[in-house]
C-alpha cells in the first residue's frame, strides 16, 4: 500500500503524512527552463494551495539509502539556516512492494524573486532591492562559513507571507570563488530594466557592507567589483553597472588607467618583485636613468623577503609617472593578515615586514591598484586569468589558458610578475611558444605574456637584478640581468637575524 513517511519533522510542523500522500497523487508540473516553475527538469512540482510539494524524481533509491540522503540534507539545512523553517522532507513509497522510494519535500508557498509582475504588486522597487541584498548576504554568509555556494538565480529565492526571504533550491554547491556573484550582478544589470542607477547604487552599498562583514579582507570588494566590470553590459546599461561598481568601492578608489607616457615615449621599463632589496632597486633605477628611461610599470611586491622595506617603499613612492600594481606580499603586509598556503620563510618575512612599516606606508601599499590598463597593454602581479589579480601564476601549465584570456579580452600585451623568472609566452601564426632570449621581436605576435623577472629575489638560478625594457612602437623587448651590491643586502639580512636559508636563496638566485 502506498504510504509517506515524514523525516525528522519539527514539533510544530503543519504537515502530516496523510495530506502529503494525497498531494503526491495530484497533477504534477515539471520544472525547467521555459516552464511556469523553474528548477531541475527532473523535478516534479505539485501546487497544493498554500504549500509547494517537490518530488526529486531523479532519485529512486532503496529506502535505507534514501533515508541517509534525506537525513544528511536536513542536517546541512539546519546548520546553514537559509531555508524556510517549516520545510519538511519525506519518503514516498508509491506501492507496498516497491523496493525503491521517492524523495520529496514540502515547504510553504514562496513568491520567487523572478516573478516580477507579482512582486511589483506587493513590493516597491527599493523593497525588491532589499530582498536581492538579503539574498546576496545569505550567499556570502554560507560562502564565508562553509565554502559552499547557493545558486544565485532569482528563481531560487522567495518571500513568504511575512516578507521573509528563504532559499528554494535543495542543493548547495562546492567552491569558494566570487565569480558567480559578479556574474549574477551582471545578469541583473542586463535583465532588470527597473534596476536604475539609484537602485543599483543602493544595492552596491548594501553588498559592500555584507562583503566587509563576512570577509576580513576587504580585497573581496575589489574582486567582485572588477569581476562585474569584466562582464558584458550593453551600452544602455553601462551607467547602471558603473553606479553599482562605484557604490561597492564607496570612498575607496583606485586608478586603473595608466598615466600618459613621459619623455622616453614608447620605450618603458618593466620591474617587479623588488621584495625589500634596496641595493638591487637602486641598481635598476640607476641603469634606467643612464638609458634615459623615465617611466614604466612596477608589477608589485615592493616588500617581503628583503631587509629594506621602508627604503624600497620610499623609492617606489618617489617614482613619477609610473604605473604600479599591488602584489600579494604588498597586500598581506597592508592588511596585516598572514594566511595559509605560503612557505614558512614567506610567513616569517611578512610578519617581520609588518613590524617595520608605519601606518602611512602600509596604507600606501593598500592603495596600489590590482591592475593597470594601458592603450596596448594590461599589467597585473599574478596572471590575467586570476580573478584575485595577484595569486595566480603564468607558467608552463597555465600559459595557454592565460593567452586565451588575452585573446578573449583583445589585449595584445600583458606584463606580470609573481614567477620571479624572466620569460615571454607568445601567440602568433606559428602557435604558442615560450622564449627567454635576451632580445626578442614581438611585432608578429598577436598576444604576449611578459615577466621581467625579479629585482630583488630572482628564481631562475642566477643572482642579479632582473628587469625588462620594451618599445611599444616597435615591440622590441630586452631582458637584463645586472650585478649589484648583494653583500650589502646579505649583511643587512644578517643584522636583522633573517633565517640563513633566505640568504642562501638570494646568493643562488633561487
Amino acid at each position: 500500500m502506498s504510504h509517506v513517511e515524514l523525516i525528522s519533522p519539527l514539533a510544530d510542523s503543519p504537515y502530516d503524512s496523510e495530506s502529503i500522500l494525497a498531494a503526491c497523487h495530484r497533477q504534477r508540473v515539471m520544472a525547467g527552463p521555459g516552464e511556469a516553475l523553474t528548477g531541475r527538469p527532473v523535478t516534479a512540482l505539485i501546487d497544493i494551495g498554500s504549500d509547494m510539494l517537490k518530488l526529486r524524481t531523479e532519485y529512486r533509491l532503496p529506502a535505507a539509502s534514501a533515508r541517509r540522503f534525506v537525513e544528511q540534507a536536513i542536517e546541512r539545512e539546519r546548520l546553514l539556516g537559509v531555508h524556510h523553517p517549516h520545510k519538511t522532507w519525506f519518503l514516498w513509497s508509491p506501492a507496498a512492494d516497491n523496493e525503491t522510494v521517492v524523495i520529496g519535500n514540502v515547504t510553504p508557498h514562496l513568491l520567487a524573486l523572478n516573478r516580477y509582475d507579482e512582486l511589483s504588486k506587493r513590493y516597491s522597487p527599493s523593497s525588491q532591492v532589499g530582498f536581492m541584498a538579503q539574498m546576496l548576504d545569505d550567499y556570502l554568509a554560507v560562502l564565508a562559513k562553509d565554502e559552499l555556494s547557493l545558486d544565485l538565480c532569482l528563481s531560487n529565492f522567495g518571500v513568504d507571507a511575512d516578507d521573509e526571504l528563504f532559499y528554494l533550491d535543495d542543493d548547495f554547491y562546492p567552491g569558494s570563488n566570487l565569480t558567480m556573484l559578479s556574474d549574477a550582478l551582471g545578469t541583473w544589470v542586463r535583465a532588470l530594466e527597473w534596476l536604475d542607477v539609484a537602485l543599483a547604487a543602493a544595492l552596491g552599498k548594501l553588498l559592500s557592507k555584507s562583503l566587509r562583514q563576512h570577509f576580513a579582507d576587504a580585497h573581496v570588494v575589489t574582486v567582485v567589483a572588477e569581476g562585474l566590470r569584466g562582464v558584458f553590459v550593453p551600452p544602455q546599461r553601462e551607467a547602471v553597472a558603473k553606479a553599482l561598481i562605484d557604490a561597492l568601492y564607496g570612498e575607496q578608489t583606485f586608478t586603473y588607467q595608466a598615466p600618459a607616457p613621459r619623455s622616453s615615449g614608447s620605450v618603458m621599463a618593466l620591474i617587479g618583485d623588488i621584495h625589500g632589496n634596496a641595493p638591487a632597486l637602486e641598481c635598476a633605477l640607476e641603469y634606467l636613468a643612464r638609458r634615459g628611461i623615465d617611466h614604466g610599470v612596477m608589477l608589485g611586491d615592493v616588500v617581503g623577503y628583503g631587509p629594506h622595506p621602508k627604503q624600497c617603499v620610499a623609492m617606489v613612492r618617489a617614482l613619477q609617472g609610473w604605473s604600479m600594481v599591488r602584489g600579494n606580499h604588498d597586500h598581506a603586509v597592508a592588511c596585516g593578515e598572514i594566511r595559509g598556503g605560503i612557505t614558512s620563510l614567506a610567513s616569517w618575512s611578512l610578519k617581520w615586514t609588518i613590524g617595520q612599516l608605519d601606518d602611512d606606508e602600509r596604507q600606501w601599499l593598500s592603495q596600489l591598484p590590482v591592475y593597470q590598463q594601458g592603450e596596448q597593454w594590461l599589467a597585473v602581479h599574478g596572471s590575467p586569468l586570476d580573478k584575485t589579480f595577484f595569486n595566480g601564476y603564468v607558467y608552463q601549465m597555465s600559459y595557454i589558458e592565460n593567452l586565451d584570456e588575452l585573446s578573449a579580452r583583445q589585449v595584445p600585451l600583458c606584463f606580470h610578475g609573481h614567477t620571479h623568472i624572466q620569460k615571454t609566452w607568445r601567440r602568433d601564426g606559428d602557435g604558442d611558444a615560450g622564449d627567454s632570449s635576451e632580445r626578442q621581436q614581438l611585432a608578429e605576435a598577436a598576444h604576449v605574456l611578459i615577466s621581467p623577472g625579479s629585482i630583488g629575489q630572482p628564481r631562475g638560478g642566477e643572482a642579479g637584478v632582473e628587469l625588462a625594457i620594451i618599445d611599444l612602437a616597435s615591440r622590441e623587448l630586452e631582458y637584463h640581468r645586472l650585478p649589484y651590491d648583494m653583500e650589502q643586502t646579505l649583511t643587512d639580512m644578517s643584522k636583522q637575524q633573517f633565517p640563513s636559508e633566505m640568504a642562501d636563496r638570494l646568493r643562488r638566485g633561487q
